[in-house]
């Protein structure tokens, strides 16, 4: 489902145009702008710890669009996972990673299997994680149940030479619960 968001809904990029910073709160805007591990950011500054719900996990090929932000060739063998981040049992948000089979470390795909960890911790813990390209953002518009939610696109770039495209879409329960935490 995250992934048929790549190619319909308009994705902006995280400079943000005025319209849409007029819709985002001051948090959705500074969590949405985080490039470094997402679930660090998240424990370090509210104090949320997130627990990885692993949905699916197995080989697939990469879409036109995912190949296209990825840099590889469309149909491209990659392994497809998506998660659930939750906080006490509700989901806070929900992630799909496109990872290209040929440049995959042996030892992150052995921690990946296990599916106990969010991606980016699992690069970084490694020392992997290099950088985080193409940081865009969209609020959903299609019809669903992630109609109206946040979402954010980027491609993580490991020393490796390992990549992956990650979605995650922000359910409004993690909004509710950061403004909990920041007011507490």
């Amino acid at each position: 489902m995250i992934k048929a968001l790549l190619g319909t809904e308009a994705w902006q990029d995280s400079k943000f145009s005025a319209e849409l910073k007029q819709r985002m709160t001051p948090t959705q805007m500074r969590v949405l702008r985080v490039t470094n591990v997402l679930t660090n950011f998240l424990e370090q500054k509210y104090g949320l710890k997130l627990d990885v719900q692993l949905h699916d996990q197995g080989m697939s090929t990469a879409s036109d669009i995912e190949a296209d932000l990825l840099g590889v060739l469309p149909q491209e063998r990659c392994l497809r996972r998506k998660v659930s981040l939750k906080s006490r049992g509700e989901v806070m948000f929900d992630a799909e990673s496109v990872l290209p089979l040929d440049i995959l470390p042996v030892e992150l795909m052995a921690e990946l299997e296990a599916g106990k960890r969010p991606l980016a911790n699992l690069l970084s813990d490694q020392g992997l994680l290099l950088s985080r390209s193409g940081l865009s953002v969209t609020q959903v518009k299609s019809v669903g149940v992630y109609q109206h939610c946040w979402a954010r696109r980027s491609v993580l770039h490991a020393q490796s030479g390992a990549k992956a495209l990650v979605t995650e879409v922000f359910h409004d329960a993690i909004w509710r619960k950061l403004d909990y935490l920041a007011n507490r």
